[in-house]
């Protein structure tokens, strides 16, 4: 009696080429939101047009002080976004977590950027992208609620958080999985690219008396230069990074196909 052939092989060697092809692309859309991240500093205006974005990495940015205050036990009295794309998180922490209130928003947003980029190679039931969309729409509209909800005082912060929760929200629910994908990878790219360049620019105002920024306040509370704390972040920033890139391509080339 003839033995019928397993299905079992067929259906590991089909799992497998979908992993790889699942992988290369996530590999595939990285790579291009990283290379239209970098191209955009080249393009005249960019920068006007790519305002909301400015915003939404404002918003990480603050999001990432006021969680580094509830994490070291302290609380948070409000969040504020500017219309300069400037960001101002107030709260309350023991003295010995200054310092982690204060690099909370460079720190956090890289942070966010490394955790974005591993989510977008999870393959996902959907897709990964726009669960990465939904939760950050999600994300936002809770803590607008919690601290950015002053309507008298403070409508525009009001206001921003409501666009980026509701475009969010939507693009998550609208997009193709791909175009998802490629839109979760380009603002993790965003996000840890734009930590190192808002470091960037927080050393260039230190070195010219700007007195009202993060390293600044870490100066006056540690006595060590605001310019060391600058740097210091920049090196975190950079370390972060390169971790999350060698976990994201390593983890993804486990499944590219092999030639025997």
């Amino acid at each position: 009696m003839p033995i019928k052939p397993s299905l079992a092989t067929g259906g590991a060697d089909a799992t497998t080429l979908n992993h790889s092809a699942f992988s290369k692309r996530s590999r595939a859309l990285l790579i291009w939101a990283t290379v239209i991240t970098l191209a955009l500093n080249f393009v005249p205006y960019a920068s006007t047009a790519l305002y909301p974005l400015r915003l939404f990495v404002t918003f990480v940015h603050e999001s990432g002080h006021a969680l580094a205050a509830l994490i070291s036990g302290g609380s948070v009295e409000s969040l504020q976004i500017m219309p300069t794309g400037a960001g101002l998180t107030k709260g309350s922490v023991a003295p010995w977590w200054t310092w982690l209130f204060l690099s909370g928003g460079y720190l956090g947003t890289a942070l966010f950027g490394a955790l974005m980029l591993q989510l977008g190679r999870v393959r996902m039931k959907g897709s990964s992208g726009r669960f990465a969309l939904s939760a950050m729409g999600v994300a936002i509209a809770v803590i607008t609620l919690l601290w950015g909800f002053h309507p008298t005082s403070d409508p525009f912060t009001l206001v921003v958080g409501a666009v980026l929760s509701a475009g969010l929200l939507g693009l998550g629910r609208v997009l193709r999985p791909a175009g998802a994908d490629f839109l979760a990878a380009f603002l993790a790219v965003q996000c840890s690219l734009n930590a190192l360049g808002d470091i960037r620019d927080l050393v260039t105002l230190t070195s010219m008396g700007h007195t009202q920024n993060d390293a600044v306040f870490m100066e006056k509370a540690y006595l060590l230069p605001a310019m060391f704390w600058g740097c210091l972040w920049a090196v975190a920033a950079v370390a972060v990074l390169f971790l999350s890139l060698r976990i994201y391509f390593r983890a993804t080339a486990k499944n590219a196909p092999q030639t025997v």
